[in-house]
């Protein structure tokens, strides 16, 4: 039993017994659900917002995830808000003491971010942090692709404007109405609501699109080659453990 109930502490990391930490993460699955069936519902007659059980669920819920933040922060030290797991367990709890502050209008949005809290479960996903890792070791590639996107993106925005604005004042008059026009484009996503009718129009919109498909590709490429560097840097991480195994005793 001295197992269930011992704490392992890390750098910047905290750890439950494991029923402990299995108990958490069910209650944010339960919490993220409820808000789900609670937007479902919204509006009807079977409409579960504002009901009373819905609301001690969320109070009971957040107070656990609350304390559970200032426990870790206690046992880890200052340094743990500032991690990537302190900052994600501060969102977890945070829509719901905002909530108490925030304008009416802003309730929605607020309650919203409920949905953040799925984020917890990245401490207990290996997938996600081999993820997020990669993210991170991507920035400095990814900072320079973001770069090269937004200058992409304004010169198509601009030179859509300049092709269309006569002969679609209404969809093309406007910056903006350009620039949604060209992340719509580049995404693949086509809406429909914005169309180039001249010939020029067209030519440029093909031209977008392929450099579009070529820029998912390169964002693909970046960080599926780091993720591809995590997972091997684990595998030779446990090499050694895999061989000492595998040594036959004297």
């Amino acid at each position: 039993m001295e197992y269930l109930i011992s704490f392992e502490v890390k750098k910047n990391e905290f750890t439950f017994p494991r029923f402990v930490e299995v108990f958490i993460a069910l209650i944010v699955i339960v919490s993220v659900l409820a808000y789900i069936l609670e937007v479902e519902f919204a509006g009807t007659e079977h409409s579960l917002e504002g009901h009373p059980v819905w609301l001690w669920i969320e109070r009971v819920i957040a107070f656990i995830l609350t304390i559970e933040f200032f426990f870790r922060w206690y046992k880890i030290g200052n340094c743990y808000p500032k991690s990537l797991l302190g900052s994600i367990d501060l969102l977890a709890v945070l829509p719901f003491w905002i909530g108490f502050i925030a304008p009416a209008s802003w309730l929605g949005l607020v309650r919203s971010m409920r949905i953040l809290r799925l984020l917890k479960l990245y401490r207990h996903s290996h997938a996600m942090r081999i993820f997020v890792h990669a993210l991170l070791g991507s920035r400095r590639y990814l900072a320079g692709m973001f770069l090269i996107v937004f200058i992409f993106v304004l010169f198509s925005a601009v030179g859509i404007r300049e092709i269309e604005r006569y002969a679609q004042p209404d969809k093309f008059g406007t910056l903006f109405d350009s620039i949604w026009w060209t992340v719509v484009t580049l995404m693949s996503v086509g809406y429909g609501d914005a169309v180039p009718s001249t010939a020029v129009g067209k030519l440029f919109a093909q031209f977008v699109m392929v450099v579009g498909v070529g820029l998912t590709a390169a964002f693909i490429g970046i960080v599926g080659s780091n993720v591809y560097a995590q997972v091997q840097k684990l595998d030779n991480a446990k090499e050694p453990t895999r061989g000492e195994a595998q040594k036959p005793n004297d």
